[in-house]
């Protein structure tokens, strides 16, 4: 017997249930690919705005000019190339690396540069672009300890306090390599350095570029060891996981800056002719 298609009264094909339900499915299928929110790319090109986590107290990449307050560094020169090809605005998000990962994770910001080292307890959680500079672990002291302080052993004694900034890498060396002097924790860089200086603690853990820096700029502090660099690691911008497209025009920029000298000229800018 051959098959006929069902008609309702009006002549009109009636529908079986199994094309029914897949209609269905494929109307739904449809409504959630348009109510899909745009990746991160995507929205800070729609809102012209690229937010920038940074310490806003990373002495080389992110610091406030002590004379007029305005954020400058290496990071902010670089990020001024990034701006223009990318045709938005750089909007700064003050963060501590305490909880910069959270605020990632919560949107604080779309992604984080200040120096950042990667690491992979970081990667495990984010995501890294690539590197774009190269640093260690260097301690700072007071020029007039030169003489006194010439290793970690003769940092590492009883009574020596050594000081660091909470959460990031400085903070994991503090509290590693010293078994007998006294890590203290500060909230920024610049606070400890004040107590360094002031002579309330006798060294502070630093990023090797931030130590060369501040050594060539304020004759009351010296890099202990400066050919010494401890703990080498790339320094690169930190980005959620999920954000591949905002990650693959980051890279190509890195690239692009490198190849035609604006990073070494910054480098230059910021740490003289130090490798």
């Amino acid at each position: 017997m051959r098959r006929t298609t069902p008609f309702n009264r009006a002549g009109h094909h009636i529908m079986k249930p199994r094309f029914l339900v897949l209609a269905i499915a494929l109307a739904a299928l449809c409504a959630a690919a348009q109510a899909q929110s745009p990746d991160r790319l995507q929205k800070i090109l729609a809102s012209g705005v690229l937010r920038v986590g940074t310490s806003m107290g990373t002495p080389v990449f992110s610091m406030r000019d002590p004379a007029t307050g305005v954020l400058e560094g290496f990071d902010m020169d670089a990020l001024a190339t990034l701006g223009p090809v990318l045709g938005v605005r750089i909007d700064y998000v003050k963060m501590t690396f305490g909880s910069m990962l959270a605020d990632l994770a919560a949107d604080e910001f779309d992604v984080a540069m200040s120096g950042m080292g990667r690491t992979l307890d970081r990667a495990r959680v984010a995501t890294f672009s690539k590197p774009y500079m190269r640093y260690g672990k260097l301690m700072m002291i007071r020029s007039d300890d030169k003489q006194r302080f010439d290793s970690l052993a003769d940092l590492d004694r009883p009574g020596i306090k050594i000081a660091y900034n909470k959460g990031g890498l400085n903070d994991r060396f503090a509290n590693t390599m010293f078994k007998q002097a006294t890590p203290v924790g500060f909230e920024s860089n610049e606070l400890a350095t004040a107590d360094l200086v002031s002579g309330k603690v006798d060294a502070q853990v630093s990023d090797s570029t931030a130590a060369i820096y501040m050594a060539r700029s304020d004759s009351r502090i010296a890099a202990m060891s400066p050919d010494n660099v401890f703990n080498p690691v790339h320094v690169a911008m930190l980005l959620r996981r999920d954000d591949q497209t905002l990650l693959n025009y980051i890279n190509i920029w890195i690239d692009q800056i490198e190849m035609d000298g604006t990073l070494a000229k910054i480098r230059t800018k910021w740490l003289g002719d130090t490798k």
